[in-house]
């Protein structure tokens, strides 16, 4: 079984650099909005190998159409994988206190 080809949609990238902006200019934190979004960026890369590991999302109708999540910090990624064509699209990068089932 090959590795599958990670996609970070644009909304999830938009997502990263708003965290890092936010942990940045808004906290004064710079070496910690570095830290996290390299953090994020690994476990994204991560999702080439067995994607299918993190679980469905608990809504049912989002979990019908494949949507998964994984913990990253204190940030949800939620993706869905396409197993016919190697391939996982990274929707959205979620601070996990968010009411994530009204944006998705």
């Amino acid at each position: 079984m090959g590795e599958f080809k990670v996609i970070i949609e644009t909304t999830a990238e938009s997502d990263l650099l708003g965290i890092l902006r936010y942990i940045t200019e808004t906290l004064k934190e710079p070496a910690t909005a570095k830290r996290i979004y390299f953090s994020i960026k690994e476990k994204i890369n991560n999702l080439k190998i067995i994607p299918q590991r993190h679980p469905l999302v608990r809504d049912e109708v989002l979990a019908t159409r494949g949507l998964r999540w994984m913990p990253a910090e204190n940030y949800s990624v939620f993706y869905i994988v396409n197993e016919y064509e190697y391939k996982v699209n990274v929707l959205r990068i979620l601070y996990n206190r968010r009411e994530w089932q009204n944006i998705l």
